[in-house]
């Protein structure tokens, strides 16, 4: 046997060897309690595809787990080793929620904030944020002082909101420091000053959170609190874009498209960036594309890929699309109702 060839060997057998040993440690989960550690790589392993790995946690999760019941929340919800079930999530979080787990009732809500319509409960949403956040959680802090700032899931309270982002903020928290920020900028329960919302949402900028390196490109392209920079105005909106934030492809997009902040007109980058915020939901876009589709701006002249797009943009409520699609049905219907408008293309 070759050198090479032994060595691939020596490789397989080890690999048989190791598979074993996780074979033999899953079959004694029922009798032993795992811990955290053990649990979090059973995770990693069923994330991968390993059925037995994630068998594992469901039977330790069965039992009473906490560490499991939320385990099997993230699988759930992430769709990674287990198929993508929101209510599935949400009854998995809310068995630890129960027994005190911060960061399953931080997710609790995040679903009943975010999920559609059967599961959409912005008054337990914020219940449970305010759960997460006296548990210590920043990410539950700055989620609970937003919805206090906005009147989401109840009535608004400007001074409890910007408590809670506050000690958001002293834990470092990018969208607490964000959403600070904007009270500052806004003068919304808090002395106006751009200088400290141009320090904060940068802060929450280069923590990561891409609202804030929407924001702080804005505030760069306009001078805002700031020295005006095409450059960085640049440069931060494409972090945002890169975190896939519809707002920044739209707008980068309208950069490419005019020539804007020292960008060469580009119309290819322009249209493509256009349908990738237009297909994340963007309103804005959406009647942008159907536009273009309508006039052959950019792209092929295409009346029934138009219409598609103006008909989403309107039940996103996009009023100047609500009009247009309102003033394409009542031509092609006619007085007699003959004809029917163009039928929206698949996605």
């Amino acid at each position: 046997m070759g050198v090479v060839a032994a060595a691939g060997w020596f490789a397989r057998a080890a690999a048989r060897a190791a598979a074993a040993l996780l074979a033999a440690a899953l079959a004694t989960v029922p009798a032993l309690a795992l811990t955290e550690a053990e649990l979090s790589e059973l995770a990693r392993q069923a994330a991968k595809g390993s059925a037995e790995a994630g068998e594992a946690i469901e039977r330790a999760a069965n039992g009473g787990d906490t560490i499991a019941e939320h385990l099997m929340g993230m699988m759930f919800i992430s769709g990674r080793g287990r198929a993508q079930d929101d209510a599935q999530a949400l009854d998995w979080f809310l068995r630890a929620a129960r027994k005190g787990h911060v960061e399953s009732a931080h997710n609790v809500a995040v679903i009943y904030q975010r999920s559609g319509a059967g599961l959409k409960d912005p008054g337990e949403a914020r219940r449970w944020f305010r759960a997460a956040a006296e548990g210590g959680l920043a990410r539950a802090q700055a989620n609970l002082g937003e919805m206090l700032a906005t009147g989401q899931g109840g009535p608004a309270d400007t001074d409890e909101a910007l408590a809670w982002l506050r000690k958001a903020v002293a834990q470092g928290d990018a969208r607490g420091q964000y959403l600070l920020g904007i009270l500052h900028l806004n003068g919304h329960g808090t002395a106006k000053d751009a200088a400290e919302a141009a320090r904060l949402i940068r802060l929450g900028a280069e923590g990561g959170d891409r609202e804030a390196q929407y924001q702080l490109a804005l505030m760069h392209g306009s001078g805002q609190g700031m020295e005006k920079d095409d450059a960085q105005a640049v440069a931060w909106l494409r972090k945002s874009v890169d975190q896939r934030y519809a707002p920044a492809e739209y707008l980068l997009a309208a950069a490419h498209a005019r020539g804007l902040h020292g960008l060469k007109r580009d119309q290819g980058r322009a249209i493509d960036l256009l349908r990738r915020s237009a297909a994340h939901g963007y309103a804005e876009a959406q009647y942008a594309l159907g536009l273009a589709y309508a006039d052959g701006d950019g792209v092929p002249r295409d009346p029934q890929e138009a219409y598609g797009w103006l008909l989403r943009a309107a039940r996103g409520g996009h009023p100047q699309a609500i009009e247009t699609v309102r003033r394409i049905q009542a031509r092609t219907q006619g007085a007699q109702g003959t004809k029917e408008p163009p039928k929206e293309k698949p996605q």
